[in-house]
Parts: structure tokens; C-alpha cells; sequence
């Protein structure tokens, strides 16, 4: 794994560690990243469960005039519940959030 690879797969994963919608829910346990097939595979506890239920999300980075966004755009569970909760609440939409300061100005120079 290249540093620019590790340093865009740590920008990640602490996009998804500090994401007010996932602690609202829960706390994350552990956090895979495929950076080559834009996968980010996740265990999170959800608040009031006993065992954590693992999240997978598809994300790509566009860039835009105001730096780089992370496009989350699909996101499945593990939970056949939930997961049909999150087709029914996301559709074919995607959730677009830009990468804030210094992290996402390197990633849109070197991605």
C-alpha cells in the first residue's frame, strides 16, 4: 500500500469514525477499506444492541469547486431489516459530503 493510499484510506475512515449520522446510532468497532473497489466495510455497535451488525458502503471522491467530496453511494447491512430500510431510504440516491481542510485539498491534488 502506497502512503497516498494510506493517508486517503485514513481520511476515510476517520470520515466514518466522527460522522454525526453513525454516532447517533452507534459506536464503530472496526473499519476495513478497500480503496481499489471503493468499499468500506464496518462493525457497528448500535445503541441498545448486544453484538455489532456490519455496514458496507460503496464510496467514490469527486472533485468540485469547493475541494473534494466522498460520495457514499450505496450502503448495505448485514440485517436483512435494515438493510431494506436503507434501499427504502436511499434508493439510488447518494450521500455527498465534502472532506474538510487539508485532508481533502491532498486528496483532490493527488486523487
Amino acid at each position: 500500500m502506497s502512503l497516498l493510499t494510506n493517508f486517503r484510506d485514513k481520511a476515510v475512515e476517520k470520515f466514518v469514525r466522527n460522522h454525526e449520522l453513525v454516532r447517533k446510532f452507534g459506536d464503530v468497532q472496526t473499519i476495513s477499506i478497500d480503496s481499489e473497489k471503493g468499499i468500506i466495510d464496518t462493525t457497528v455497535l448500535l445503541h441498545g444492541e448486544i453484538a455489532p451488525i456490519k455496514f458496507r458502503g460503496y464510496y467514490y471522491f469527486d472533485d468540485t469547486d469547493k475541494g473534494t467530496d466522498i460520495v457514499i453511494r450505496k450502503i448495505t447491512c448485514e440485517r436483512q431489516w435494515i438493510d431494506t430500510a436503507l434501499d427504502y431510504w436511499l434508493g439510488d440516491k447518494t450521500l455527498r459530503y465534502t472532506i474538510p481542510g487539508l485532508a481533502g485539498g491532498i486528496a483532490k491534488f493527488f486523487f
